[in-house]
């Protein structure tokens, strides 16, 4: 199962810009989405279909371009540590280009929890690997 589960990770990441109507299906109705602590979106959490449509719409907004690059898949059976490249162009021309991380928890072959972090090494530790 747990090679399935970097599959559906890696296919929530390929939709880009954001739609829920894609992306349901890999998604648990009751997803808690808990974006980076230190990111400009930041809030307790995101929960359910429409609260990661919330999310993704609220950051989008704010970027005219916003692209999520994995670099790296980590099988951790029924968690999947993904490592990825974050390029984003606000409107004023302010760019990023920065390595984050995420730790996204599975069951029953959906997405059921999502954590994110601004670092490389947020995801491992969250996950026990670091630390």
């Amino acid at each position: 199962m747990s090679r399935q589960n970097v599959e559906i990770v890696r296919q929530i990441l390929e939709i880009q810009p954001f739609d829920l109507g894609r992306a349901s299906e890999l998604l648990d109705t009751d997803i808690e989405w808990f974006p980076a602590a230190q990111s400009l979106l930041a809030a307790d959490s995101y929960r359910g279909h429409e609260g990661v449509r919330r999310f993704w719409a609220d950051l989008l907004s704010v970027w005219d371009e916003y692209l999520v690059e994995p670099e790296e898949f980590m099988d951790l059976g029924d968690q999947v540590v993904v490592i990825t490249r974050i390029r984003a162009r606000s409107p004023s021309g302010v760019k990023i280009e920065e390595t984050w991380s995420g730790l996204f928890d599975m069951r029953d072959g959906r997405i059921v929890r999502f954590r994110g972090f601004t670092d490389r090494d947020g995801a491992l530790e969250a996950a026990g690997l670091r630390g």
